[in-house]
């Protein structure tokens, strides 16, 4: 479970907008397997790290900026692979 509360903390995530962008970003747009993907995205950055880990930073119960910018990052490219979906299938009807 996301502790949005402690995220908000640690990363300074003070505007309205912003949060209810990361929670979006969470909730909506993560797909199930983001710790291999983010795992696979810090190798590429030469980072290490575990899939306990990453799930530990979603989570709120530990920080670091630069695994929890790959998992916003992971999102992102899930949500414009959701966005591209939604516009193929209202050009087909």
């Amino acid at each position: 479970m996301t502790n949005l509360n402690k995220l908000y903390t640690y990363y300074d995530v003070d505007d309205k907008k912003e949060q209810e962008v990361l929670l979006d970003l969470l909730k909506n747009h993560l797909p199930k397997e983001y710790t291999s993907k983010v795992i696979t995205k810090l190798a590429e950055e030469g980072l290490t790290t575990d899939s306990q880990t990453v799930r530990n930073i979603k989570s709120g119960i530990s920080k670091n900026i630069q695994v929890f910018n790959a998992i916003i990052e992971v999102a992102k490219e899930y949500e414009k692979i959701s966005n591209r979906l939604k516009n193929n299938l209202k050009r087909t009807n």
